[in-house]
This record gives C-alpha cells, sequence and structure tokens, in this order.
C-alpha cells in the first residue's frame, strides 16, 4: 500500500512539473512516516521524473547535512548511491534510535527548493529476557513455567502446548500470570513443548519461544545393599551398592555417617559410579554408611549398618604348673568379630570332675574370656590342653601344658612274682612321680644265709637308683620293699618272690560234643597252682588199637581261651587221651587216659566264617570261611544272598547258589556298592549243618585309570606304529612296501618335456637323438634323459 502511494506521489508531481515547465525534478513537498524495528535496513530512492529538466538532487540527514555517496575504501552506515543518471537512492544499512528522524531528497527550482521528507523512527522488537529453553518441575506439586519478554508497548503474552491447537487460559489446570504459566498437580503427563508468544500488537511485531518442560520427581533409593554381604570378612573385599529411582536420573554420593565430623584422612573405599568399593577389608571399616541421591528436584538419603568379621585370635593361654592339692586357674583369651565362642578341652582322658569350676566372661563385644579354676589339683588334671575359639568366620586353636607336681605313686603297693631255676626275674619299681623320684630297695627276708643276704645287698647297692631291679640265676626269695621318694613325698611298694611250680594235674574232663570227625570237651583246670597261673592245655591222643603199639602219638596244645576239640577224627573209631596243664613254668603232670568212640557219620557241623571275612570281602571281593574237619564230611555248600535295601532284606530278590566243596565264594557277579545277607549251609549224605549268616557291603567298583575310548585309541596308535616299523624294515631289507614304492617310484628317471630349443641341445650333443625324437609318441611312448650320458631313451606305457 506505502509503495502504491509513492507511485501516485511521484506521478502527480512529475505532472506538476510538466504543466508548470519548470526545471526542478519534482515541485511538491511530501512528507512520510516510516516506522522500522531497531536493526533493520532503510532503503529509498528520489528521481527526477522530469525529463526535460536538469538532474538535480540530494540527500540530507537528521541534521541537514548532505548524504554523500560512498568514496573507494570508504564505509558507512548513511550513504547515498546514484543508481543511473536520473535516481538516486538513500542507505541506511543499520537503523537505531539515535540516528532516527527525517531524511529529505531535495531539489531546486528558481531558488526554491522542493523537499521529499521521510520521518524514520527505529523502535526495539520484542525479545524474552530470564526465559530458558529447558524448564523443570516437580511431579505432585504446582510449578511454574517462567516467561518473561519486553518490547515499546505492553506485549501480550500467550501460551500453547504442542500437539494440541487451542490457547492454553485460566482454568482448574492452567493458570497465566504476569511470571508465566503454573500448573497445578503436575503429573508426568504434563511434560512437553510449550510455545510462549509475546506480541506487540501496536508495531504489529511478535516473537515466541518453545520451552521444553520436565517432569522431575525426589529421587527415592529403592535399595541400598551390600555385597557379598553387610558381614565382610578382614581382608577381603565387598561393594555397597545404592539403587535410586528418580527424573531426572539421580547423582549418588557416600560417606560414613561417623567420619561425618572428621577429616577424611584413611578412606579405605573409593565411589565408583553407584557403588562404594572397598579393596582390601580393614577392622576399622565397620559403621554406618549412607547413600545421597541428588538431582534437581532434591535429595534422599538411606543408611545400611556394616560390621566387619574378623577371625578368632587367642591372645592368652599360658603353660601353668600347680602343686597337687592345690588351686590354680587355666584362662584362655580371645578376641574376634563377633565375639568368639571359647571350649578348653583336655586332650587326655576326659572325666567329669566336680572339683573344676567353668566361667565365662565378655569383657568388651570383641573379646571372650574363659575360666577354669581347679578347687583341688590332682595328678589326673596334668597333661595337654586345647582351647579352641570360634565364630562365624573362623576357628582358632592354641594348645597349653599342665604341670601336676606330685609325690610318688603306684599304681599297686604290693605285688607277687613268681621264680624259678635258671630264670631271671625283673624286679619293678615302676610309678609315677613329679618330679621324677629317687629309688632305692630294701631285703625283709629272715631266713636267709649271710651269704646270700650279702649277695642281695650287693645286687640292691649296683642298682640304688635304678628300676627294675634284676635278680639273675641265682633265685633270692624273700619280700623285697621299694621305695621312691622326691621333694613332695613318698611311696612305698612290696614285691614278694616265690618260686613258682607247674600245674598239678587235670581230673576233671568232660566230653560236650562228639561226632564222626570231632570231639569237643570241658576241662576243669586245677583249683590251687603255687606258682604262675595255667595258660593253656596239652593233650597226647591216638586209636586205641596203636596206643600200645608205638611211643609216637597225636598231640594238640589249646590256649586257655580256645574251644577244646579234636577234629580229622576217623569215624567209628576208638581212641585213648590224656591232659596236662601248663604255665610259664612248664607242663604239668598228665591226667587219667580217657577213652571215647567217634560216630558213625553225622551231619556237617555248621560253617565258621573267616576271621577277616570283611577285609576279604573288601579287597578280593570273595567271601571266605574255614575249611571243613573232614573233606568226605561236607559234599557241597548252599549260598544264598539277598540284597538289603533300607535296612529291610528283600526277599523277592534272593538268589541262591550251590557250590562244590571250597572254601569260597566269588563276588564279582554281583551288584556293587550294596548291601547283602548272605545265608550259608553245609551238605552231606545226612543232611544240612546249622546256617551260618553273616551282612557285608560290596566296595564300589575301582574306576579305570583310562576310560574305554582311550585305551582303544592307544590300542590303534600301537598297531600303527607297528605297521608304520614293519614297513620301514621291509624299506631297509628289502627296498619294498609303502614307503619303498613313494620313495623309489622313477628313482634316477626324470620325465622330460622336450620342446624345439631343447631337441636342438640334444641332437648337438649326441646325433643318435634324432631318430628317436622323430618317433611318433601318440601319447604311449615316455622319453628318459639321462643327464650324464646325455642319451634320450624311450619306453612304452600302457593306457
Amino acid at each position: 500500500m506505502e509503495s502504491e502511494k509513492e507511485k501516485l506521489f511521484f506521478i502527480s508531481l512529475l505532472l506538476c512539473v510538466f504543466i508548470s515547465g519548470g526545471n526542478a525534478c519534482f515541485t511538491s513537498n511530501q512528507v512520510k512516516f516510516i516506522k522500522i524495528k531497531t536493526g533493520s535496513s532503510f532503503y529509498r530512492e528520489c528521481t527526477c521524473d522530469d525529463p526535460s529538466s536538469e538532474v538535480n538532487l540530494m540527500w540530507l540527514d537528521v541534521n541537514n547535512n548532505t548524504i554523500l555517496p560512498l568514496g573507494p575504501g570508504t564505509k558507512s552506515n548513511v550513504y547515498s548511491e546514484w543508481l543511473n543518471k536520473r535516481t538516486y537512492s538513500l542507505f541506511i544499512s543499520n537503523i537505531d534510535k539515535i540516528i532516527s528522524g527525517a531524511y529529505k531528497c531535495v531539489t531546486e527550482n528558481h531558488g526554491r527548493q522542493y523537499t521529499l521528507t521521510y520521518n524514520v523512527e527505529a523502535y526495539d522488537p520484542p525479545y524474552f529476557v530470564n526465559t530458558k529453553e529447558n524448564q523443570y518441575v516437580v511431579s505432585g506439586t504446582d510449578g511454574i513455567i517462567t516467561c518473561e519478554a519486553r518490547g515499546e508497548g505492553d506485549l501480550l503474552i500467550s501460551w500453547h502446548k504442542e500437539g494440541e491447537g487451542l490457547e492454553i487460559t485460566d482454568d482448574e489446570k492452567y493458570k497465566v500470570t504476569s511470571e508465566g504459566l503454573i500448573i497445578k498437580d503436575i503429573k508426568k503427563e504434563d511434560e512437553g513443548v510449550y510455545k510462549c508468544a509475546a506480541s506487540d500488537l501496536e508495531a504489529g511485531e511478535g516473537i515466541d519461544r518453545d520451552i521444553k518442560l520436565e517432569v522431575t520427581s525426589v529421587p527415592s533409593i529403592e535399595e541400598l545393599v551390600a555385597f557379598p554381604s553387610t558381614t565382610p570378612i578382614v581382608g577381603g573385599s565387598f561393594f555397597i551398592e545404592c539403587l535410586a529411582s528418580g527424573a531426572p536420573h539421580p547423582e549418588y554420593t557416600f560417606h560414613k555417617i561417623s567420619d561425618m565430623d572428621l577429616a577424611e584422612t584413611n578412606i579405605t573405599w573409593q565411589q565408583v559410579g553407584n557403588r562404594m568399593i572397598f579393596d582390601v577389608v580393614q577392622e576399622e571399616d565397620s559403621g554406618t554408611y549412607q547413600c545421597n541421591a541428588t538431582n534437581r528436584a532434591g535429595i534422599s538419603s538411606k543408611n545400611i549398618s556394616i560390621e566387619v568379621f574378623v577371625p578368632p585370635v587367642i591372645t592368652e593361654f599360658d603353660n601353668v604348673t600347680a602343686v597337687e592339692g592345690s588351686t590354680i586357674q587355666i584362662v584362655c583369651k580371645a578376641t574376634g568379630r563377633p565375639a568368639p565362642q571359647i571350649n578348653v578341652t583336655f586332650l587326655h582322658e576326659d572325666s567329669e570332675d566336680q572339683s573344676i569350676v567353668w566361667e565365662k566372661r565378655n569383657p568388651s563385644a570383641n573379646e571372650t574370656e574363659l575360666y577354669l579354676s581347679f578347687l583341688r589339683v590332682n595328678r589326673t588334671h596334668g597333661g595337654v590342653y586345647q582351647c579352641i575359639a570360634t565364630n562365624e568366620v573362623d576357628s582358632s586353636v592354641e594348645e597349653m601344658h599342665f604341670f601336676v607336681l606330685y609325690q610318688p605313686y603306684f599304681n599297686s603297693s604290693y605285688e607277687k612274682v613268681w621264680a624259678w631255676k635258671d630264670k631271671s626275674v625283673n624286679l619293678s619299681c615302676a610309678h609315677q612321680s613329679n618330679p621324677k623320684a629317687e629309688i632305692t630297695w630294701r631285703y625283709q627276708g629272715n631266713e636267709i644265709v649271710a651269704e646270700d643276704l650279702l649277695e642281695i645287698n650287693r645286687i640292691m647297692a649296683d642298682k640304688m637308683h635304678n628300676d627294675p631291679l634284676i635278680i639273675k640265676n641265682k633265685l633270692l626269695y624273700g619280700v623285697y620293699e621299694c621305695t621312691a621318694k622326691n621333694e613332695f613325698g613318698e611311696a612305698k611298694k612290696i614285691i614278694r618272690l616265690q618260686e613258682g611250680f607247674v600245674p598239678p594235674a587235670i581230673n576233671n574232663v568232660t566230653i560236650t560234643k562228639i561226632t564222626s570227625h570231632s570231639v569237643t570237651f570241658s576241662i576243669e583246670g586245677p583249683n590251687e597252682v603255687n606258682g604262675p597261673e595255667v595258660i593253656g592245655y596239652q593233650s597226647e591222643y591216638d586209636e586205641t588199637n596203636n596206643y600200645n603199639v608205638t611211643n609216637i602219638h597225636f598231640n594238640r596244645t589249646w590256649s586257655i581261651d580256645r574251644q577244646f576239640v579234636l577234629d580229622r577224627l576217623k569215624p567209628n573209631t576208638s581212641y585213648v587221651i590224656k591232659f596236662a596243664a601248663l604255665n610259664d613254668v612248664g607242663i604239668g603232670p598228665w591226667s587219667d587216659m580217657f577213652n571215647f568212640v567217634t560216630l558213625v557219620s553225622s551231619l556237617p557241623d555248621e560253617p565258621v566264617w573267616d576271621e577277616n571275612v570283611e577285609q576279604l570281602v573288601a579287597s578280593d571281593r570273595v567271601l571266605k570261611w574255614k575249611p571243613a574237619d573232614s573233606e568226605e564230611s561236607v559234599q557241597f555248600y548252599s549260598v544264598k544272598y539277598c540284597p538289603i535295601y533300607d535296612g529291610l532284606i528283600a526277599s523277592s530278590l534272593c538268589e541262591e547258589e550251590q557250590i562244590e566243596r571250597t572254601d569260597e565264594f566269588q563276588l564279582n557277579k554281583i551288584d556293587a556298592n550294596t548291601t547283602y545277607y548272605f545265608e550259608l549251609v553245609a551238605h552231606n549224605a545226612l543232611g544240612n549243618s546249622s546256617t551260618a549268616h553273616i551282612i557285608v557291603t560290596i566296595p564300589a567298583e575301582k574306576e579305570p585309570t583310562l576310560s574305554s575310548g582311550a585305551i582303544a585309541g592307544i590300542a590303534i596308535s600301537i598297531i600303527f606304529l607297528c605297521l608304520v616299523l614293519l614297513d620301514v624294515i621291509l624299506l631297509i631289507c628289502r627296498k619294498k612296501g609303502i614307503i619303498a614304492i613313494c620313495c623309489y617310484k622313477k628313482t634316477n628317471k626324470r620325465e622330460v618335456s622336450i620342446n624345439s630349443r631343447d631337441k636342438k641341445n640334444l641332437l648337438k650333443d649326441n646325433p643318435e637323438n634324432n631318430d628317436k625324437l622323430q618317433r611318433p609318441n601318440n601319447g604311449h611312448r615316455e622319453y628318459e634323459y639321462n643327464k650324464t650320458t646325455g642319451v634320450i631313451t624311450g619306453k612304452h606305457s600302457s593306457v
């Protein structure tokens, strides 16, 4: 519109000039008002519209100074410029309020001046202040989006949210204020981009700005944990991890609460992200630690308690010495976290002793003390004691010695010793004492010749402080007294040395069992033995018909604790037998003769398991028993075996086998690692013996050192190596075999391909080759060239 008015103005001015017939470019004055924002450029043209007049134009600034065109190398914010011979323009590159005012284009006619005036007014456009493009509000509160604009006049502020077409106005959710847009009870869905628009209605200017609103939330620590636990072990490693939620994601800081007011001079941990890492845990790391999660919305804190566990250490458990009958105390002290449990044990024979009082103390949270008070010490209390301190981390063990000092003590104050001719006797004064006692001997015999008494005194003088007292060869019977003495007292022992004799004759023998091949006796020994006790019995026996024929008879000796059985006898046969008792002195007199007759035949005896049957099962996987008394008495054995599961015999799974006369049963064919119940019965012509039974566990089979696959691989490798070795031998000896075929194929021969140049060389070296080279090959002839002689030979090959 403004440009059209300017055109009309110039046309009417031109008409006026043309009508007047003057020399002015235009003959009227005109004033225009132009409003332009600061920083913009301004351009106007002034044209001489009268073609008959001489061009007479100039531009004046606000101070009526002539605005000159730019010269070479000059710069100016306001300058004029001739576009052509009749148009003179004004250009302001950057306008501001200082240079605002009236700019004039002037022409003259006969001393009269005509002016086109442009009143240029610069104004400031609206602009934002204190308005950030990213703003934050806290969820659950009333927040404000700040937007402040300034301009020449009053500005109109309006709000829009991206994605919503309507302008935001005051309602239950929003309130538009001069400070900004208030949002009530902010939710996550209120997040987004808001547009703040500022309009200058007078100037017709408007600006807007997108504000990204982020809804934040106060951090919430969801988890504060220690790995592997809140009770790390000293010397190990662990870390504390803090997990928190919040928008934006919070940052983490840690500190030890007990150290908040102290200078952190001994930091034993480092923070990495949301973790507090302890590489080497120390005892002083115990305490309460706090995690702080912080973001723009606020801060949240949470505490965790850490207790560093320390293995127990026994700090005191010293050796003690006490005199028998006194009072003494054994003390064991230990430290650790948590405080250890202490137990003191006696490594020797333990017994409940009412004279020992136990007392436990806990001086601090990490210390434990145990006191053993012996109200009256006796020699049995002495020995090695062990203190065991245990807590959740580990155990610690220490030993100490309790030395009890006491006077000599004999287990028995009287002893009878038997002696006989040509036997040396050791009279022992063995005793207990602490410290070691001195020993003295005294003889109390009355009816003894002077010579023997001198001999005894000499022996005792030589053995004054030794034990035992040895009486050799010459038997000096009587009563000997041994005295042991130390600084705490003395003790005496009486030893009666008597002459010993062989046992008297046996007169009480009865038969308890008789079979076709064995007989069992019951022997009652002598009532009184003037000498060492009976240790066994000896018998001499033979068939009745042979006994008076020869002096060589069978004999059998039994120890006193064995069953008195004679076996391997003949059926239906009469025997005679006599007995004598044995002691350390010798064999006593024979008893009267006893007669017995074996049965014609009888059932076999019950089998008796081998003494080492369980060891044989474990080592050799064989079940063994003692062989039968007579080979003819047993025809075969019957073995029945049943597995045992959960302590019950599985009767339905029992199996029975019949084996020939033997004394063993192989277990390889039954299940390993299983417990079995076995029954063993011997059979003969008359029937079965009593059943012998036993329960044994068949051990698990031993794993082979190598797997079956490995064994197979080794076998194949050995076979392959043998074949290779055989082939090498054939190669060396006869030049045959696979290797020989590979190595000697075409040896000293070389197949050559002969080209034209080779032919010339060959013909030159040996003319005889000409004929051979001219013969057709047809793929069935090979040529061989001998490099030494230079001769080509050919041979046919079959295809």
